[in-house]
């Protein structure tokens, strides 16, 4: 009786940590068309190894995507930070730049909302946030 009690209660704490990642994204799937435009951070989640909520940030920064396949990020004064190529391979967003003179990557899961005025990225590659991090830009 005792070691079923231990057990339940066990289960109940990894239960009540675990969330349903799926309602983080919004599940409309990026595409080139949608994409193009400027896009600004206007939320993060980001876990530090527990439960956390969606926060607002100011003055995020932002990214341009034009049709052609070439991304600019910008800071909230549209000073550029970088510059590149993007690549949409679903449901994955791969931006491609130069980092010292070597060729970089970086991959997100991307999602839009049902209207497609807001895109949340997740980093994908090369390294995943274990805890969650979502990035949420507003179309402007």
């Amino acid at each position: 009786m005792m070691i079923t009690r231990i057990f339940v209660t066990i289960s109940l704490l990894f239960l009540m940590q675990c969330q349903n990642d799926d309602t983080e994204f919004d599940n409309t799937p990026v595409d080139d068309t949608s994409l193009v435009g400027e896009w600004l951070l206007t939320e993060s989640y980001v876990s530090p190894g527990g439960a956390t909520e969606w926060q607002d940030v100011d003055e995020g920064y932002r990214y341009i995507f034009d049709e052609f396949g070439n991304y600019e990020r910008t800071n909230f004064d549209k000073e550029t930070l970088n510059t590149g190529s993007y690549e949409i391979i679903a449901p994955e967003l791969y931006l491609y730049f130069i980092t010292e003179g070597e060729k970089d990557t970086l991959g997100f899961k991307a999602d839009f909302n049902s209207s497609k005025t807001s895109l949340t990225l997740s980093p994908s590659y090369p390294g995943i946030c274990i805890e969650g991090c979502l990035y949420r830009f507003k179309k402007q």
